[in-house]
């Protein structure tokens, strides 16, 4: 299956967590640590502020995939 661009990411986190809908592309890097270093997309929930980070991958597809079902 093809991957989503950004825009569909982001209209893909906007249906599953509204205004404060975020994605995160980070490019790859080898001197990153951490549990959350390793991934180059992220999705998430901005409510409230903080930034939850709701699902991780290597693809937008994958990042949403291990996001909680909406």
């Amino acid at each position: 299956m093809k991957d989503m661009t950004e825009r569909q990411a982001r209209a893909e986190a906007m249906k599953r967590w509204g205004a404060a809908a975020i994605i995160q592309y980070s490019a790859p890097r080898s001197d990153r640590r951490g549990r959350l270093a390793r991934y180059t997309c992220k999705v998430g929930n901005g409510a409230g502020g903080g930034i939850a980070i709701e699902g991780q991958g290597y693809t937008w597809r994958e990042a949403f995939d291990d996001a909680r079902p909406r």
